[in-house]
């Protein structure tokens, strides 16, 4: 069925893209790797797919500078499509752009998520932002794609961008105990950054209603910095992540990139901080990567990453559709060989 729809929106957009007045793109990305683990009691090779995507998406003038815009994009595993996602996985919405900014409704990710200029430099495993300062490693996750979110983009004043998402509470009463039903799932999320060019800060929070229980809620915060100085890139990030029900994380990322050429060298080092003490579960990360771009679509790259987790900690490598999931208190390692190409 998946096949079948894919195959379906291909023809549609080959219908509307011959009409004059469309305005379709078709872009994606193949994103494939070789992968060497080893958490010291196991070593094994997977090919890995890293986030592969197609997706299309249009925009339609309304006059008096508005606009209406739509995407549709899913994921894809060129080498199993059993792990192929369904169709509109990724980001997927319809909105209006003008003078005000844009607002879209659909399955997006949030501004807590996709604050990150300057800091998430290093790709796939190696994104230190995505495991240690959105709370992956740590299984306080706020690195969300939303359904069902409405979010409101603020144009630029001088350099400032506002934004807000809201998720309603559709899963209101979903819980099963009865002390639990009713409760308000909603979810809110919103950033604030400048961005000067050669610099850049920013700041974002998140917070996820009666996640795990009536009266707890997951909240986030996230502050970021960078700079662009020629051909060297540095960012750093810290984040506050707290379930409200007695694990409270906070983290630290330092990121940096050096391009000569059509090389780029980048290194990222993270940690996060045990929840509450000596709960032996804080968890710390070490990566590097070399791309080396063929053209403005291709590069290959090269990458080691390295988990250090306590005790009781698990963070792994998840990046691909390959999983990698070690025992708790475990080291996982990870080396591998990858090639990206953008459409």
């Amino acid at each position: 069925m998946k096949l079948h729809a894919i195959a379906a929106a291909l023809a549609l957009v080959g219908t509307v893209a011959s009409a004059a007045d469309s305005n379709v793109t078709v872009y994606g990305r193949m994103d494939m790797g070789l992968e060497l683990h080893d958490d010291g009691k196991l070593r094994r090779v997977a090919v890995q797919n890293f986030s592969s995507r197609l997706g299309f998406r249009g925009e339609e003038g309304l006059g008096d500078g508005l606009s209406a815009i739509w995407q549709i994009e899913s994921g894809v595993s060129p080498d199993d499509s059993a792990n192929s996602g369904s169709f509109a996985s990724r980001n997927s919405f319809v909105g209006l752009k003008g003078e005000f900014g844009t607002v879209l409704m659909g399955n997006y990710d949030m501004p807590f998520k996709t604050l990150d200029k300057n800091v998430g430099l290093l790709w796939n495993q190696g994104d230190s932002v995505e495991q240690i300062t959105h709370g992956k490693a740590s299984e306080l996750n706020f690195h969300t794609r939303q359904k069902n979110v409405i979010q409101y983009h603020s144009p630029k004043f001088s350099g400032v961008q506002i934004k807000l998402a809201y998720g309603p509470d559709e899963a209101k009463g979903s819980y099963t105990a009865p002390a639990e039903v009713g409760s308000n799932r909603q979810v809110y999320s919103m950033s604030a950054e400048y961005d000067g060019g050669k610099w850049n800060i920013g700041a974002a929070y998140d917070v996820k209603q009666d996640l795990e229980a009536k009266g707890k809620d997951w909240h986030a915060s996230k502050l970021i910095a960078g700079a662009k100085f020629g051909d060297f890139t540095l960012g750093a990030a810290i984040s506050q992540l707290d379930n409200d029900a007695g694990r409270k994380v906070d983290t630290l990322t330092v990121n940096g990139a050096y391009k000569v050429g059509p090389m780029t060298y980048k290194a990222s080092i993270g940690t996060a901080d045990e929840s509450a003490a000596n709960a032996n579960d804080g968890v710390d990360l070490f990566a590097i990567e070399v791309n080396y771009a063929i053209s403005k679509m291709t590069s290959f790259y090269g990458y080691y990453a390295q988990f250090n987790n306590d005790a009781r900690a698990r963070a792994r490598f998840e990046a691909g559709d390959n999983k990698y999931r070690p025992a708790r208190g475990d080291d996982p390692k990870v080396f591998g060989v990858a090639m990206r190409h953008n459409f």
